[in-house]
């Protein structure tokens, strides 16, 4: 409009200069469910986060070269439940890489990774055996306890502990 109604016209908002979430932005997002964490105190939309390949793909930026996602990171991306502070990798005893996760160095088969969205991460069965050798126990009981709610069963994860080419902590686990 022009002329002498020009005032009724709502005022042009100022240009965006810079953006930036505070905390209470992120909690109403978060309580309002249109953000979700994930491992490394980031956020990310709900909606992508609702399926494994999202998950996944959100962990790509944390994933070095030739590892994979593994213990409660890789149970986070299977069932969705319990998203861990921090992502954790596993790479072969021989490989040497830089990364800003924890990096744990074990025998990984190719059979034992799977690709989910593009990134390796360890298979549930795997998944488990791992947080019940090594993770603090409460998390090992809690993450095992997603996977098994996701259709892992408790026999194969014992078949894979009593296996005797194994050479993890069974005792521990099997506790």
């Amino acid at each position: 409009m022009t002329g002498a109604l020009s005032w009724l016209e709502p005022p042009q908002p100022a240009p965006l200069l810079a953006a930036g979430a505070y905390d209470a932005d992120l909690a109403g997002l978060r309580y309002d469910g249109l953000l979700g964490r994930v491992p490394g105190g980031r956020h990310a939309p709900a909606d992508v986060l609702a399926g494994p390949e999202g998950r996944a793909a959100h962990l790509r930026v944390d994933l070095p070269p030739a590892a994979a996602v593994a213990r409660a990171a890789a149970a986070w991306v299977h069932t969705g439940r319990l998203c861990p502070e921090r992502t954790d990798v596993v790479v072969a005893p021989h490989r040497r890489v830089h990364a800003g996760v924890p990096v744990h160095r074990q025998v990984l088969p190719a059979a034992d990774v799977v690709l989910i969205g593009g990134v390796p991460t360890t298979t549930p069965l795997r998944t488990a055996v791992d947080l019940l050798c090594f993770a603090d126990e409460a998390a090992a009981v809690a993450s095992t306890r997603s996977l098994l709610l996701d259709g892992l069963t408790t026999a194969l994860v014992e078949q894979a502990l009593r296996r005797p080419a194994r050479r993890l902590p069974v005792r521990r686990a099997l506790r």
